[in-house]
């Protein structure tokens, strides 16, 4: 996820110039400082995807925690052959993401807002090229040129999940689950080996050694910096239904 990261920031500082403005990334966050062709100046928060959905921090719906005075959010589409980009104002995507995160800490007390949390193209498709928003040119200058692309902007497919069988309630192994970026994986450990399988949600079918390799591996697939993967901490036991 890294690199949708600096490949969204690369063309959304592409497209900001042969608009008219002016781009300088904020070094070590995903913020970038704007000078609109009118002369105005802004901090854009830039969100990348090359597949559905985009994912913001719960973070990002704490209040007060964002120090670095937001105005407008940029969605970035790496999927198709030219990037397009949704433009939002910052309160109406942090609000959305504070009332959903609050519902999710209700949901279970005890909870702290970190991870990642899904942002749903039918909540930015208003944006699309709303380049107005942050004083820029609606269309681009000529003299310009297309904005460059950058490499390897095609569609990153996750890798098809094997089919896997519900297991049977009375099959000897425990039953666990984690939240984390919006979703909810449920895994078996083997009481005896302390093998994990993931057998609903992201990467589905995979086993691993023990609890702790599987919550890494979660932690690296969504590039969540802020969930500790920790297996004693990262999973709890579940009922089975």
């Amino acid at each position: 996820m890294g690199d949708i990261v600096r490949q969204g920031v690369t063309a959304f500082v592409a497209e900001v110039l042969a608009r008219g403005g002016r781009a300088e990334p904020i070094s070590g966050q995903r913020d970038v400082r704007v000078r609109g062709a009118d002369g105005s100046e802004r901090v854009v928060r830039v969100c990348s995807t090359a597949s559905d959905p985009w994912l913001a921090r719960r973070r990002d719906g704490v209040p007060a925690t964002d120090g670095a005075g937001v105005s407008h959010w940029v969605f970035v589409d790496l999927a198709p052959s030219t990037p397009e980009f949704y433009v939002v104002d910052a309160d109406d995507i942090e609000a959305g993401i504070e009332e959903e995160v609050a519902l999710w800490l209700a949901d279970r007390p005890g909870r702290t807002p970190t991870g990642s949390h899904p942002i749903q193209r039918s909540n930015v498709v208003h944006g699309h090229d709303h380049w107005d928003l942050l004083g820029l040119a609606k269309i681009k200058d000529p003299g310009r040129g297309p904005a460059p692309v950058p490499a390897a902007t095609a569609r990153v497919e996750r890798p098809a999940a094997p089919t896997v069988a519900e297991p049977d309630a009375d099959d000897g192994r425990l039953a666990v689950v984690a939240d984390i970026g919006g979703y909810r994986v449920q895994g078996r450990v083997d009481p005896v080996s302390g093998t994990l399988e993931v057998i609903r949600g992201p990467m589905e079918g995979r086993r691993f050694p023990d609890a702790t390799a599987a919550a890494r591996a979660l932690v690296a697939f969504f590039d969540d910096h802020e969930t500790r993967p920790d297996g004693d901490a990262f999973w709890r036991s579940e009922v089975l239904r």
